[in-house]
């Protein structure tokens, strides 16, 4: 409306009264539960007349707002295409098929979402730690943060290991062994990190079946090394794999 006032001029009525007034705030926040989906339906046909209405005009599909409005008509809606090509019909996609990088807000694209963590970003840290005993000497020692990286909430935290350990490499601060929840341990991620000169001890993924006998069941030192079976006995051999 500010950038391109004749082009605006030639929206239809309809469209302007429904969404730039006052009131067109509640065309998204006042609407009842028993009615999303029918709001959902008339916005995305409005979205795609949008889009195919200043589709020609080059200083518009520059806009960054353009863009955004592209961005959710490709992730959370589906075009049926009629015969001759052109489309006929507008429909929201099911929730499950909307990737979870998708457009959360149109204010911050980058942001993502994460069915545990909401929309937003979440953060990768790596810090040193101490096995000292002594709280004496191990207040004197120093636990430094070596890596941080922000990112969308959308990101796997599968994916966030091997940056990480290439990020300290090249700052000199490479680890021996890193300790990491069940998601960094992939066998492919510690594979990788093999092969970088650091050991990765992390949790298995799933939780045992019942009476089945598991890791936790055996004895281990401080340091991670196998003292006794469930029954008490020392290993007659170790083998790291």
């Amino acid at each position: 409306k500010r950038q391109q006032k004749e082009l605006f001029e030639t929206l239809s009525k309809d469209i302007v009264d429904k969404y730039l007034p006052q009131r067109g705030s509640g065309c998204f926040s006042m609407v009842k539960p028993s009615e999303s989906e029918k709001t959902l339906a008339s916005v995305s046909k409005d979205l795609f007349d949008l889009v195919q209405h200043f589709s020609a005009h080059p200083d518009v599909t520059a806009m960054h707002s353009y863009k955004l409005l592209l961005r959710i008509l490709e992730e959370q809606c589906e075009l049926i295409e009629a015969s001759d090509g052109k489309p006929v019909e507008v429909s929201v996609k099911p929730a499950k098929e909307v990737p979870s990088n998708s457009l959360q807000n149109p204010s911050d694209p980058d942001a993502g979402y994460d069915s545990h963590k909401g929309q937003g970003y979440q953060v990768q840290l790596m810090e040193t730690y101490s096995t000292q005993k002594d709280e004496k000497i191990k207040s004197k020692q120093l636990n430094l943060i070596t890596h941080v990286e922000v990112e969308p909430a959308c990101e796997h935290d599968s994916n966030a290991l091997i940056p990480a350990l290439e990020s300290t490499r090249e700052r000199d601060l490479s680890p021996e062994e890193v300790l990491a929840d069940s998601h960094y341990g992939s066998d492919e991620n510690c594979e990788a990190a093999k092969t970088m000169g650091v050991e990765v001890v992390s949790p298995t993924m799933g939780t045992p079946k019942e009476g089945a006998i598991s890791l936790d069941d055996f004895e281990h030192s401080e340091q991670g090394k196998l003292i006794s079976c469930p029954q008490g006995h020392a290993p007659v051999r170790v083998k790291k794999s």
